[in-house]
């Protein structure tokens, strides 16, 4: 009987123990699969990384993040990325890593929230600093007592602090050697623009800078069913300044806001009315009369009006797509210096 008893108490422990570390992290059902593309062009199977988030084991999924990146980039025998290695990286696979990441931790983990922490303790996306970088650190709990962790002391469970994970790729608690957050956040929020710009690919660019801003469209009142407009007086001066630097670099200083800025103030006299003043902006950065066709621009930008680009901000959806805010480049906020 006794012995009938401890065993029934031991089967009793061992259920309740098994109960607890298949519910530690979820008292909810599981989550659906996500309904993203998960395919690969470079031949990267995602099961294995999407198989080990959705089973909350946090530290072999970053370390299986780490492994798809240094494959990615042909650095399985270094072990590391440098800056340039991050700069190639394919813009399909680390977005496809960002938002498995940003899923399964229900906007906890990922790039993108990292990305958000950098810039909340003053950080600039693409820009490194040990000061920025230490403060980035000490926010999601890579540093304790002014010092790195070391990578087996960080925290591989749901309640980490937001931002923890991935960890692989961070400054300081790898090893590694290269801007850490600083530069993989700026590859994966900036990836299809600099892609298109570095092909000379002029309206394809185009057409992802007004994607970046896709955040700052307001629902209008009452209609539902209509796409909100871009509202280009509410984008940070940050975000203009961001997209502004990569069309400046990678066109030889002929596009970009702070380019149409110049132009804009050497138009005329401010005494004037707006709408002559504006006229003379749009014939100087070429804006034709109709605003719903434009042709496919590519190649050398000395062949396309200094200024030109960007140009589909003005681009409204209030109009159900037949519509353009015409002089939408008024609307920025005078305070970022465009």
């Amino acid at each position: 009987m006794l012995k009938i008893s401890l065993t029934w108490r031991l089967g009793m422990v061992l259920i309740a123990f098994c109960s607890f570390q298949a519910c530690q992290f979820a008292g909810q059902r599981p989550k659906p699969d996500p309904v993203f593309n998960l395919t690969s062009n470079a031949n990267i199977n995602y099961q294995p990384l999407k198989q080990l988030l959705t089973e909350n084991r946090w530290k072999q999924a970053d370390q299986e993040t780490l492994r798809i990146l240094l494959k990615l980039s042909n650095r399985q025998a270094e072990g590391w990325l440098g800056q340039k290695d991050v700069e190639g990286l394919a813009c399909e696979d680390l977005q496809i890593i960002n938002r498995l990441w940003n899923y399964y931790s229900d906007g906890r983990f990922g790039f993108s929230q990292q990305e958000k922490i950098w810039i909340s303790v003053g950080g600039i996306i693409g820009e490194y600093s040990p000061e920025i970088a230490e403060k980035f650190g000490d926010r999601v709990r890579w540093r304790k007592g002014g010092q790195w962790l070391k990578y087996e002391q960080l925290n591989f469970s749901a309640r980490a602090p937001q931002g923890h994970l991935p960890a692989t790729t961070g400054n300081g608690v790898s090893g590694g050697v290269w801007n850490g957050v600083a530069a993989i956040t700026h590859r994966v929020k900036y990836c299809g623009l600099i892609d298109a710009l570095a092909a000379g690919e002029w309206t394809q660019a185009d057409m992802k800078t007004l994607e970046l801003f896709e955040a700052y469209r307001i629902p209008i009142e009452n209609r539902p069913h209509v796409p909100p407009p871009l509202v280009i007086s509410e984008i940070p001066c940050a975000e203009l300044q961001g997209a502004d630097r990569l069309w400046v670099k990678y066109s030889g200083g002929r596009f970009g806001l702070s380019v149409q800025g110049k132009i804009l103030k050497a138009t005329g006299n401010s005494s004037e009315k707006i709408e002559d003043r504006y006229q003379r902006f749009e014939k100087a950065v070429g804006w034709g009369i109709d605003h719903r066709e434009m042709t496919d621009q590519k190649g050398d930008p000395k062949t396309i009006p200094l200024g030109h680009f960007p140009y589909r901000l003005g681009h409204s959806y209030d109009t159900f797509g037949s519509g353009f805010n015409r002089t939408w480049r008024l609307s920025i906020n005078p305070d970022c210096g465009f």
